[in-house]
């Protein structure tokens, strides 16, 4: 572990999430440099880091190489020419590019192929989280190539959390908390407009948040040991009596004359599981359902 002395790291991207990281790691007492395709915006992340021009200057005798660009097409990209690759000999390449599980393992490929320690990454935060206590980071690879450069990367996130070996396993669990952070609060602004559609001032649905958030963590806890055991029954609400409930909020909708997409789309994903025969089990049960359209 590196913890308690200063690491050569290059941060190779200058966005918003790039900056912010590159930042952490030197406000820390770390060398940090910094590269974007564009020279001036690795300039003016200043806060104790060295912009450079040259990429394969960037990141030569560097203990590790952080990159955050736009997608892995452009880590092709800028990673593609030998002088660089060469350059990475002996180091840890770190990706926080935001990606598919399919493209940390293409990732892992060309990393093993060129003689690269690799770890892929998702970060779970906005820039301005950076180095807080809100900020976590998830880590899929070598364990131990993790455990070596732990108390580094901790400058970003101490919630830095080792998933598995499997190189795609940070960006599906970070996927899959996206996946209910925008599905969730997709379902509280469509609950809002009904509200406001009626008449009703939203701040009283806002205000019932508890409620609403306590729902849904008491069904992720069922949840969790119903998928585990693969055994959906029980007697606390049918998934018959849970349609219902979804069918007079696209009743309240269409009423109101406001969008229905949202709520249709809930009703058809609970309706295909009662047609599979799983009505009378728990709301779970739509998990049997969704391992293909």
């Amino acid at each position: 572990m590196t913890s308690g002395r200063s690491s050569k790291i290059a941060v190779i991207g200058s966005g918003l999430m790039g900056s912010a990281l590159a930042r952490a790691f030197a406000a820390v007492g770390h060398e940090v440099a910094v590269w974007n395709r564009t020279p001036s915006k690795a300039q003016a992340v200043g806060g104790g880091t060295l912009a450079f021009e040259e990429l394969r200057e960037a990141i030569t005798g560097r203990d590790l190489v952080v990159v955050s660009l736009s997608n892995y097409a452009a880590f092709s990209e800028v990673f593609s020419s030998k002088d660089v690759v060469a350059a990475l000999a002996g180091t840890t390449l770190v990706q926080l590019t935001s990606g598919s599980p399919a493209d940390a393992r293409n990732a892992l490929e060309w990393a093993t192929a060129h003689g690269v320690d690799y770890l892929d990454a998702a970060i779970l935060a906005y820039p301005a989280f950076v180095a807080t206590d809100y900020a976590t980071v998830f880590y899929a690879g070598s364990r131990a190539v993790f455990d070596r450069h732990l108390g580094t990367l901790q400058a970003v996130a101490k919630n830095s959390v080792y998933v598995d070996e499997k190189i795609g396993s940070a960006a599906t669990l970070d996927c899959a908390i996206l996946e209910a952070y925008y599905g969730g609060t997709l379902a509280v602004l469509h609950a809002a407009a009904m509200c406001k559609a009626e008449g009703l001032d939203p701040k009283a649905f806002f205000a019932q948040k508890n409620s609403f958030l306590g729902l849904i963590s008491v069904t992720a806890d069922a949840a969790q040991d119903m998928v585990a055991r693969d055994d959906f029954t029980g007697e606390q609400c049918s998934l018959n009596t849970h349609v219902a409930a979804i069918e007079h909020i696209v009743r309240l909708s269409q009423d109101a004359r406001i969008s229905t997409r949202f709520p249709r789309e809930l009703l058809e994903n609970y309706r295909r599981a009662v047609g599979a025969g799983l009505g009378a089990q728990e709301l779970p049960a739509v998990f049997r359902t969704l391992g293909k359209d």
